[in-house]
């Protein structure tokens, strides 16, 4: 600083933290201009300019543009609204950089080639109806032409995935899983299955009761096959075939049909179709992007339970064919 309190270019860039460059143009551009100049025509700047270098060097640090910094320094007042619009700008470069993460992510975790980065780099950035229209036309596409209870039609109406606006990193990674998911041609053939035998059981009459009948007997898989799993039971011991009573009649009551042969074979193929693990994933997946809590997973109860069943039939063939 010289005697009349200015300070050199070099002296204001080093308090700046700048290169001299960086001063000069921003001098050049009218954003910081010079005090007055030395004998020897030099720039001289004093407090004041020091001040709004410094302000300028924040601003580009913030990825504020050179003439939006002006209208800053020309009207502070505009400030508040610079910092919004950048805000706003921010925003939405963190949306697509955790678009960018989400799909490489997926790229990396499942090893996929070029074709695949490629359809999940599309599929991440769908839109929230577009995400909503690709779920629908799968739940159309399994259910067409076919008569569902109709709480159940509407249940499935109403399960879309509602991504956020600003998706966590798991919520993206778990579109990502689900949308390849929809696209599988095995899993929608595992869909229309499950439906398929919905819509028969409920013409031919086998399929009676109501949804909230339906959900005790499946909660009765959870927790009495949940406890023979964490009990170490296996599904051909004698420990086990009380369960298998006492689930099968639960079912039952449920379906309102008797416990006969019959029966057992038809909750028996209707428990393998249903303890489909992709299915299972589908809604968790489901869920995970909607924000809800996801329901407790049901397959290992549910095939416990179907080996358990299966293998208790057997035995009874086994023993009806022995000799007295």
């Amino acid at each position: 600083m010289n005697d009349d309190g200015l300070y050199t270019i070099g002296q204001v860039a080093r308090l700046a933290k700048l290169s001299v460059p960086t001063v000069r143009y921003y001098s050049d551009e009218g954003l910081v201009p010079p005090a007055g100049r030395s004998a020897g025509g030099y720039r001289l700047y004093d407090h004041d300019a020091l001040d709004r270098l410094e302000l300028v060097r924040t601003l580009r640090d913030l990825g504020v543009d050179i003439a939006t910094i002006a209208q800053v320094l020309a009207d502070p007042q505009t400030l508040t609204g610079v910092a919004d619009g950048q805000i706003a700008a921010l925003e939405d470069q963190i949306r697509t950089l955790r678009v960018r993460q989400a799909v490489l992510r997926y790229v990396t975790t499942r090893r996929t080639g070029s074709p695949e980065i490629a359809r999940a780099n599309r599929l991440a950035r769908l839109p929230a109806e577009q995400r909503r229209q690709l779920v629908a036309d799968l739940v159309a596409e399994a259910t067409r032409g076919l008569d569902m209870e109709p709480e159940f039609a509407a249940h499935l109406r109403s399960m879309l995935p509602d991504l956020p606006e600003d998706p966590s990193a798991e919520q993206s990674d778990a579109w990502l899983e689900l949308a390849h998911q929809v696209g599988d041609p095995d899993f929608r053939e595992s869909m229309r299955q499950a439906f398929e035998r919905h819509a028969t059981d409920r013409s031919s009459g086998a399929e009676q009761g109501d949804p909230e009948s339906w959900a005790q007997a499946e909660q009765a898989v959870l927790d009495l096959a949940g406890r023979a799993l964490a009990d170490g039971i296996p599904p051909g011991s004698a420990a086990a075939r009380p369960i298998v009573e006492r689930l099968v009649t639960v079912f039952a009551r449920a379906h309102r049909r008797s416990d006969e042969p019959g029966f057992r074979v038809w909750l028996a193929e209707r428990i393998r179709i249903g303890a489909d693990p992709r299915i299972s994933r589908y809604w968790r997946l489901l869920a995970m992007i909607n924000g809800t809590s996801p329901k407790p997973d049901p397959v290992p109860e549910a095939r416990w339970f179907l080996a358990a069943l299966e293998q208790a039939a057997a035995k009874e063939r086994g023993g009806a064919g022995a000799p007295g």
